[in-house]
């Protein structure tokens, strides 16, 4: 599996803050958020945000990853679910195809910031091998859009954190999200067939490219032919060499985003118009140029997700 495809893992088809000894807060049944402001610290592993914790007593680490749909899903690979029953068949972005399992009953998720869940019920599994093999040996799965539904978020790589807000009127209004921060931009972004991909308009250097958000990859660009020979003629779009497996990396000058905010990305992975088709079917891409906007981009600022209002904040360091 290359570099490109391991960004497309995340497609998947189908509070209060405790401190470091907190005090227990369990809940039960369904892994979703609760209380009005919730602190996860996070672990970066090649540009993947990961939240640790255990599952039926099995320690590891889970993949918050905006790109995948459901609340959690664990990886019965590592997580030993004998009474798992297969439900569907699922497919990443990169075509990768496995078996969707679901579980009527896990009896614990333990995260290291205090939060419980017991007797969960209805919760779907997979074989991510991929994810242990070529990200970290200790994957307990994936956590997704629904697990924060009616929440926006600041995600914080520098820091080393993810803060779920719990979403009303009040807090639209007062913003405290944004308390002590410097606002670099707003964005505006716009959902398709899925709730969980927000999309935003780019240029480059005036080529018009469709952005796609996505925790669960590290970023990558893939322009037709008429827009790649015209950007590597005025050079925003240049080869800064190779990676460990042998993708083209590129350097990228001169991006607008929403018509406001200009910046550049290094260490981009090339990706072609057939290595784009899973996502361009699912997410109803029909536009020529798309761009993945993942760690290479989001590791430039603190970003917060307002899923409600439909905008991304884009903080200064």
């Amino acid at each position: 599996m290359t570099r490109i495809q391991l960004n497309y893992l995340s497609i998947i088809l189908s509070i209060t803050y405790f401190g470091t000894r907190a005090s227990a807060q369990v809940f039960e049944k369904t892994p979703v958020l609760h209380g009005d402001s919730v602190v996860f610290p996070i672990t970066l592993i090649n540009g993947y945000p990961f939240i640790s914790g255990a599952v039926n007593g099995v320690s590891g680490k889970f993949m918050f990853d905006t790109g995948y749909r459901t609340s959690i899903s664990l990886n019965d690979n590592l997580i030993d679910l004998p009474n798992k029953k297969t439900k569907s068949t699922g497919i990443t972005g990169s075509g990768y195809d496995f078996k969707i399992n679901t579980n009527d009953t896990v009896r614990e998720i333990r995260f290291t910031n205090g939060v419980i869940y017991r007797n969960l019920e209805n919760i779907s599994s997979g074989n991510y091998d991929f994810l242990q093999n070529y990200i970290t040996p200790d994957c307990l799965g994936y956590i997704g859009h629904d697990f924060f539904t009616g929440y926006l978020f600041k995600l914080d790589y520098i820091h080393r954190k993810v803060t779920f807000y719990k979403s009303s009127a009040e807090r639209n209004q007062c913003k405290d999200f944004l308390k002590g921060e410097q606002v670099l931009a707003v964005i505006n972004f716009e959902n398709r067939k899925l709730p969980n991909h927000p999309m935003v308009r780019l240029s480059i250097d005036g080529i018009n490219v469709l952005g796609a958000f996505d925790t669960g990859q590290n970023g990558l660009l893939q322009l037709d032919e008429p827009s790649g020979k015209i950007l590597k003629g005025r050079g925003s779009v240049q080869s800064s060499g190779t990676d460990s497996v042998g993708d083209t990396l590129l350097t990228i000058k001169n991006v607008i985003i929403d018509g406001k905010y200009k910046f550049t990305l290094k260490g981009v992975e090339l990706s072609s118009l057939k290595g784009t088709q899973v996502i361009r079917r699912e997410l109803a891409i029909t536009e020529p140029n798309l761009m993945n906007l993942g760690y290479r981009f989001l590791s430039q600022f603190k970003t917060v997700w307002d899923y409600a209002n439909s905008k991304i904040y884009l903080l200064e360091y």
